[in-house]
């Protein structure tokens, strides 16, 4: 969980923290709450969770939480009364002192919300991605916006809900997303995994590969991609391979026009469509560099923190949480960078990126490998925990 004297003081002793959250299912939020559970119970607190009861119940207690039964009952008035009502009882019976939210889930934030306002405890709402769509959900998010402390997972995140709310700009703070990263180390892939990926991929072993692993969607940039490698292969670029590793719901029109793209462009062998399913870790481990050319801002951009903790080099649109996680230059100095960013859309930009990328010397890789690896650490669960002990100690010191 990081590093152990950053929780030394004594200052969650005894603390009862309460999550408010739907259920303990199998998920990524879920994860993320037993995660925070268990940095609270290692610092001394006492975490409980209100939740339905889950198959995540028995994780929760193996890291140091406690479960208590809490049913959302439905969305509605009379359910929103019955659920605050329930939660205040138990605050009193648990000896709450603080509460934290979870904004995907925003009924069981909201009655969370309302009823530690009414008990006077206070509040830390979490976002674990982007603020929703829709004018009601928009509402809610900025209802929420009025918890002691709100937390979002990216500098960007961050700067949209203080957009929606300037007045309470102050109470938001970005923090790490918390990705678990466990299984995203080169040293943790077998031979024989890469051989397996290779086969698929149709890979032979010589070639250099660069890989875009995303979502299949517009957004992604895709298609921007394809036309930066017509104009890296008009340039003279040979002996490199490209990967779209596929991740996400099917979405046949658009995968018809990339492929169209492809084919048009004369890139057939040279761009390569993968499933993502046939792909993991292992992917990664078999390329050389990393593209994430999005369109549009990625609130979080898992896929890039992945691949940097893999030790690739990343070439990144400039664009949504892409600034931050990719230091590159003008505002990184010569040494520190781990890739390079650039316009967003803009193929001969992305185009020349990856070309001075591929060309890199092997010390030189070497040394931006080994910094990807280190800076993916700032976006990992274990320095949320770390983060989030430190922001618990603070709310109840005030």
């Amino acid at each position: 969980m990081g590093d152990p004297g950053a929780r030394e003081d004594q200052g969650l002793d005894g603390r009862t923290i309460l999550h408010v959250v739907p259920a303990l299912a199998e998920g990524r939020i879920s994860r993320t709450v037993l995660a925070l559970a268990e940095a609270a119970a290692a610092a001394g607190a006492r975490p409980i969770v209100a939740a339905e009861k889950g198959p995540l119940v028995g994780d929760l207690q193996a890291a140091g939480g406690e479960w208590v039964a809490f049913d959302l009952g439905g969305w509605s008035p009379v359910a929103a009364i019955g659920n605050i009502a329930h939660l205040r009882g138990l605050f009193d019976r648990e000896a709450v002192d603080l509460v934290h939210v979870h904004a995907h889930a925003r009924f069981a934030a909201l009655s969370g919300l309302v009823a530690g306002r009414l008990a006077r405890i206070p509040v830390i709402a979490s976002f674990h991605g982007p603020p929703a769509e829709g004018f009601a959900a928009r509402r809610l998010d900025r209802f929420l916006l009025g918890a002691r402390l709100v937390t979002a997972p990216s500098r960007h995140v961050a700067g949209v809900l203080k957009a929606a709310s300037p007045k309470r700009a102050e109470r938001v703070v970005g923090i790490s997303p918390g990705l678990d990263l466990k299984r995203f180390a080169a040293e943790r892939v077998s031979a024989r995994e890469r051989a397996d990926f290779r086969a698929i991929a149709g890979l032979e072993g010589s070639e250099r590969v660069v890989i875009q692993h995303a979502r299949f969607h517009p957004d992604k940039g895709q298609m921007v991609l394809v036309d930066a490698v017509r104009l890296l292969v008009n340039g003279g670029l040979d002996g490199t391979v490209f990967l779209i590793v596929c991740d996400g719901p099917d979405q046949p029109d658009y995968r018809a026009m990339l492929d169209e793209r492809i084919r048009v462009q004369g890139l057939d062998g040279v761009v390569r469509l993968v499933a993502a399913s046939e792909a993991g870790p292992a992917a990664l481990a078999s390329a050389h560099l990393a593209v994430a050319p999005s369109v549009a801002a990625d609130p979080v951009g898992r896929s890039v923190v992945e691949a940097m903790a893999m030790g690739l080099p990343v070439v990144a649109s400039d664009i949504g949480a892409l600034h931050d996680l990719v230091a590159a230059p003008p505002t990184t100095p010569a040494g520190e960078e781990v890739g390079f960013r650039v316009p967003a859309g803009d193929a001969m930009a992305l185009a020349e990126a990856i070309g001075r990328a591929v060309e890199f010397d092997p010390r030189s890789r070497i040394a931006m490998s080994g910094r990807a690896a280190a800076r993916a650490r700032r976006f990992s669960r274990p320095r949320l925990q770390d983060q989030m002990v430190a922001i618990y100690r603070r709310i109840l010191a005030e």
